[in-house]
């Protein structure tokens, strides 16, 4: 029997069903943007700091360091994230898994059962890529990536599929394919709540202090624990 959504993940879905995968699904009607709040869709350089972030295997995060969570300081934005991050943890959560790492398994073990296939290539320019084919959905991770990034990929296309899933319609008008759009950024966002949940990285972080060895622990590429860390303003 299929169990129907909570309120917040109805609300979580009409919102990417309202939007373009581009920008904030409420840019045109935000009221706080129109007053002159940060609004993460007018800043494309934010965006692209962070994928390049994301995608960098050997960053120096000592010129990071000015990034801050600007969509945390709109309401609206900072909701839908907030949103996508409550998702995270509730997967999570229903999995069973209490300490790290999160294993890849658990999109077989918590995600409404979803017929599932990973296999890894060689992609040229995409770290992974995500095919509905028929009833199943299968995922495509670079062959050439490490371990730690692969994870983290694989959660960011298990976000699309829920996307695909739950919002209506798929994608909706464009191609979310340009960096830095929206969706791409909450992709990311679950991606990293998923294999660093607040209450272990806390833990783990007063124990180790170490962000080598905090990559390691939660098997993650290090720019994704040193994000956990600002985030929780733990650095």
């Amino acid at each position: 029997m299929r169990i129907e959504a909570s309120k917040w993940e109805s609300e979580l879905w009409l919102y990417l069903s309202n939007g373009d995968g581009i920008n904030c699904p409420v840019y045109q009607s935000c009221q706080p943007r129109l007053q002159g709040v940060w609004c993460l869709s007018d800043h494309e350089d934010y965006c692209q700091a962070l994928n390049e972030l994301v995608d960098d295997d050997a960053p120096d995060l000592a010129d990071t360091a000015s990034i801050e969570f600007g969509f945390t300081t709109c309401p609206e934005s900072g909701r839908i994230f907030k949103l996508v991050r409550k998702l995270a943890n509730k997967y999570q959560a229903e999995a069973g898994i209490d300490r790290p790492p999160v294993p890849t398994d658990l999109i077989t073990q918590a995600y409404d059962h979803l017929p599932i296939e990973v296999r890894q290539v060689p992609l040229k320019s995409h770290h992974g890529a995500v095919w509905r084919l028929n009833d199943s959905w299968v995922i495509q991770l670079n062959s050439s990536d490490t371990p730690a990034r692969q994870r983290f990929t694989l959660y960011h296309e298990v976000f699309h599929i829920l996307a695909h899933c739950k919002a209506t319609p798929v994608f909706k008008k464009k191609a979310c394919s340009q960096e830095g759009t929206f969706n791409e950024l909450l992709a990311e966002h679950f991606a990293g709540v998923i294999l660093m949940p607040d209450k272990w990285v806390q833990k783990k972080w007063a124990e180790v202090k170490d962000i080598n060895r905090m990559a390691a622990i939660f098997e993650v590429p290090k720019p994704i624990v040193w994000l956990a860390l600002k985030h929780l303003r733990l650095i």
